[in-house]
């Protein structure tokens, strides 16, 4: 009984506190739904008029050891104080990266205004100013260390260097403008300083071709060019038209239809033009095109240089003169008299055949035998040397004392070598006799040049075939 008193205690207890928390729960609720109220009120309107706060001035205590400007400027500097100094550019040690490689020695250059050539360091570039003319460089950074190079097109920068030259040595004065736009002038010693000229390598002169030529020490041999010597040929017959190639030794390049001869001696220049070379006077002309300059002609060599248009790049050349062996035709075994036709008209037997010949008529050993040059096509072809062999020429039959004599020229195929042909004539033929003479005229004859030249004998000969068309093609029966 007690027990069930005592619960039904406790539980009148827990309802009489739940009722009594009601009220609570529903002014808990009330305010919820009023704020929920106002904040859609709130919403709805889009704007909330805000309160006006007036700012609070405040007013600090004042320092009592507080001065105006001018008690703190009187003070001055104290020991301490630190001036500042802006940070100012130098001058580039160029001297350390700049190479020269002398200037443009072609010698058909004004030496009154030479290209100076330089390279930079870690350049295969070179480049070419002229003297007191600015050349700009710039500096390029990049992975590791930086390096200088020529602006391109010698466009303006605020680096650059101008450039003298006086024997192998070359002067540099170094200019730079700072960010300031004034010049830079220190420290001196890189202002201004002197290049000793160094020889091009090899490795910057790759890639010189001249036309399709690769150049290089074979280009010569490779051109088939051979020194033949003095042109004898030409100096005894060449009359006014050839006598500026009288005493200059030949050189021969290429090979049957394609050789060509050129004539020169120290200090003459060639010209390669239109792909061969030509003789040329230095001019402005010349500096157009690469130039073989002839250095030096001794006994057996001859010195050469070849030079690219720019004056850049040189080759240093050698030339050996060539040596022929030649062994005269037996010529009193190969042409026989037979009698005169007229003064000046003389048959011949050469080869079993007759033959007509005239003073000055030349005839020129083939593979078939003895040819009479007969025109004017003929005559070209072999001093255009497109035609090469022994050559003969007649100079006709003359009295001493009791009998009749043959005088003649005989000129090796390379026309070189001269022998003086003089023959007695025999009515069963020719009886051979060398040309007697001291020996202060041979040594005279095989020196000296003819002065002055003999008339053009390729002018006369033309001329004779013009006027004797029926001579023409007289090897052969004679009627």
């Amino acid at each position: 009984m007690v027990s069930r008193f005592r619960s039904f205690h406790i539980r009148q207890d827990l309802f009489q506190d739940l009722f009594e928390q009601i009220p609570k729960v529903f002014a808990a609720l009330a305010i919820i739904f009023a704020l929920a109220a106002s904040l859609l009120f709130i919403l709805a309107r889009g704007d909330v008029a805000l309160p006006e706060v007036s700012k609070i001035k405040t007013t600090l205590p004042r320092n009592s050891f507080q001065k105006d400007e001018n008690a703190y400027a009187a003070f001055g500097e104290g020991v301490f104080a630190l001036t500042y100094v802006a940070p100012r550019m130098h001058l580039p040690d160029l001297k350390s990266h700049l190479t020269y490689f002398g200037q443009n020695g072609r010698p058909d250059v004004k030496m009154e205004s030479p290209l100076l050539h330089f390279s930079l360091e870690g350049s295969k570039d070179i480049i070419s100013a002229k003297p007191k003319e600015k050349l700009f460089l710039q500096y390029r950074g990049g992975e590791g260390m930086g390096k200088y190079v020529f602006s391109p097109g010698n466009q303006e920068t605020s680096l650059w260097i101008i450039p003298g030259a006086q024997d192998n040595e070359a002067t540099i004065n170094v200019g730079m403008i700072d960010e300031r736009g004034n010049e830079v002038s220190s420290p001196s010693q890189l202002a201004k300083f002197q290049l000793q000229e160094k020889e091009l390598a090899r490795t910057l002169q790759s890639g010189w071709e001249l036309g399709k030529w690769r150049v290089d020490g074979t280009l010569l041999a490779r051109q088939r060019a051979r020194w033949m010597g003095q042109d004898k040929f030409l100096e005894r017959h060449g009359g006014e038209e050839y006598k500026d190639r009288a005493g200059k030794s030949r050189i021969d390049f290429g090979e049957k239809e394609e050789v060509y001869s050129v004539y020169v001696d120290a200090g003459d220049i060639l010209v390669w033009k239109d792909g061969r070379f030509e003789n040329a006077e230095p001019s402005k002309e010349t500096q157009k095109y690469p130039i073989l300059v002839v250095k030096k002609v001794d006994e057996r060599l001859m010195n050469l240089e070849l030079w690219d248009v720019e004056g850049k790049k040189k080759l240093a050349l050698n030339l050996l003169k060539s040596m022929e062996t030649w062994l005269p035709n037996d010529i009193q075994q190969e042409f026989k008299f037979i009698g005169a036709r007229t003064k000046s008209q003389y048959v011949f037997e050469v080869e079993s055949e007759k033959m007509l010949l005239s003073p000055h008529d030349w005839l020129i050993m083939t593979d078939e035998g003895w040819k009479k040059l007969t025109t004017a096509e003929e005559i070209d072809q072999y001093v255009e040397r497109r035609m090469t062999g022994t050559l003969f020429v007649f100079d006709g039959i003359e009295r001493r004392d009791d009998q009749q004599v043959m005088k003649g020229l005989l000129y090796n195929p390379a026309r070189t070598l001269v022998q003086d042909i003089e023959l007695p004539v025999q009515k069963e033929g020719l009886v051979y006799q060398p040309l007697k003479r001291s020996k202060e005229s041979i040594g005279k004859s095989a020196t000296s040049i003819p002065q002055p030249f003999a008339s053009s004998r390729l002018e006369n000969i033309i001329k004779q075939r013009n006027s004797h068309t029926a001579r023409e093609g007289s090897k052969g029966p004679i009627p």
